[in-house]
């Protein structure tokens, strides 16, 4: 791959192996993407198509597996910060805002053309996270309006979305975080998750595609609006994991990470932490070697074992991180218009 800009590259060995007990190193190799954006909202189509976006209303596109970046950003948008993001191929995305009225916008053209596709003057709307089940079910998930969680399903691939009702209500001071685009996990068989943070670290469920929804407590760090859940992912529909933390303490790492094998109705703290906090995390599957992948503005771990035990692997600080599918390859994207290529061999 011909770089326009090559940072450096981070080239670790650790003792971690993945299920077919084969060792692995960890590169990161910095693109250029001429952009000075904070960018938490990525999307991984194939090894080629890649989606980011994040503050300024940036969004951009490569489909040379980041070679090269088009800025893509949609006009008039420049106070709005654009934490969630979902793409179809390098034609078809959706983006999500913190800020409105016009909050949702849908591109079919590789970012030309962009059109408003959901609009609400409700104050205090705040876009966390957007996920979608298949090509077709999605959700999008609001802090709380009136002591409930903000939840949009489409079952259009995006074009039009309505509001659940049937929601738990949520504790005082309990809400998301917009930290990379992970508060939301919708899984192909209509199982869903959302987890929470600040006063409270629960996850909401639901098994009917988001339509209603129950929730249970977590061991997970809780009591301040900058401690809770970030990130939750599931390998399938009953093996989960959520990582997290104090975001403005990093350093400390009691109760940051924790694991379910019954779909999320409990909840069990990690053996071994990660090293610190994690904003991310994410399976990274290729044939029979799997692993669980946790990054944030401190650096990486991984897990071999479904979240039971975690091995830090580097510094390298990035907010969010995507996998190619069927390969041990992703994306990682953070502030400064930062993304970096990860490859782990």
């Amino acid at each position: 791959m011909k770089f326009l800009h090559f940072f450096a590259v981070v080239l670790l060995l650790f003792s971690c192996q993945t299920s077919s007990n084969k060792q692995l190193d960890v590169v990161f190799s910095e693109l250029n993407t001429n952009s000075k954006a904070s960018l938490r909202g990525l999307h991984v189509v194939d090894e080629n198509v890649v989606w980011a976006s994040g503050s300024g209303g940036t969004v951009l596109l490569s489909t040379d597996s980041g070679s090269s970046w088009k800025d893509v950003t949609i006009p008039g948008t420049e106070q709005n910060d654009f934490r969630s993001i979902h793409a179809w191929d390098e034609n078809a995305a959706i983006v999500f805002g913190v800020a409105g009225p016009d909050f949702g916008y849908k591109t079919i053209d590789g970012g030309n053309n962009w059109n408003v596709v959901f609009r609400d003057t409700t104050s205090g709307l705040f876009f966390n996270s957007v996920k979608f089940a298949n090509a077709q079910n999605g959700l999008a998930v609001s802090d709380p309006i009136e002591g409930k969680f903000f939840v949009l399903r489409t079952e259009d691939a995006g074009n039009t979305w309505t509001q659940v009702q049937d929601l738990p209500p949520v504790e005082e001071g309990e809400a998301n975080f917009a930290a990379s685009n992970t508060c939301i996990e919708y899984l192909p068989s209509g199982k869903a998750w959302i987890a929470s943070g600040g006063k409270a670290a629960r996850v909401f469920y639901s098994d009917d595609f988001g339509k209603s929804w129950s929730v249970s407590k977590t061991p997970m760090v809780r009591g301040l609006a900058s401690s809770g859940i970030f990130s939750i992912a599931f390998k399938n529909n009953r093996e989960g994991i959520i990582v997290g933390g104090i975001y403005d303490q990093p350093e400390l790492n009691t109760n940051i990470a924790s694991y379910t094998f019954d779909g999320g109705v409990t909840w069990q703290p990690a053996v071994t932490m990660p090293k610190e906090y994690r904003s991310c995390v994410e399976e990274v599957k290729s044939g029979d070697d799997s692993f669980v992948f946790a990054i944030g503005k401190t650096g990486c771990d991984i897990s071999t074992d479904g979240g039971e035990n975690w091995n830090f692997l580097s510094d390298e600080d990035y907010y969010t991180f995507r996998a190619i599918p069927g390969k041990l390859e992703g994306f990682a994207a953070g502030n400064s218009g930062r993304i970096a290529k990860v490859i782990f061999e």
